[in-house]
């Protein structure tokens, strides 16, 4: 809350000395920027894995009590999007291992961000502009 509270004085202080007109052209210039990046990304990932315009990679791992994560990640060149895709995903367990579907946009959003190559974007909502999750209910990551 004390963070929120304080980036909340910082925005306000911005906007008085700046005008909100600037302080919003600058937001969205820095979402537009980071969205480009990704999708430049995408792009250049489906080419350097030799997928077809429309094509996907896939991975599985195991948390400690075994169950499955499963990712099938569908890049379209064309319109440098992607689909992250958990389906198979293990279901829902007893315990504190599930996450809710927050968790695992964020790990989206980090991962995304840390494959963008020679750019430094800030973390933030444009990185998600090219990219639908799609998480099962019932499993592990939408208990």
């Amino acid at each position: 809350v004390a963070a929120n509270t304080r980036g909340l004085a910082l925005i306000n202080d911005l906007v008085e000395e700046c005008g909100l007109e600037i302080v919003q052209a600058y937001m969205s210039h820095i979402q537009n920027n980071a969205e480009s990046a990704v999708r430049n990304m995408l792009v250049e990932f489906s080419h350097s894995h030799n997928l077809p315009e429309i094509g996907s990679v896939k991975a599985e791992d195991f948390l400690d009590d075994g169950s499955s994560i499963k990712l099938t990640v569908t890049i379209n060149r064309k319109s440098g999007t992607a689909i992250f895709d958990f389906k198979g995903t293990d279901p829902e367990v007893y315990g504190n291992l599930n996450a809710p579907p927050a968790v695992t946009a964020s790990a989206v959003i980090y991962s995304l961000r840390c494959m963008v190559p020679n750019v430094d974007i800030p973390l933030n909502q444009g990185c998600l502009a090219p990219i639908e999750i799609l998480i099962p209910e019932g499993c592990i990551l939408s208990p």
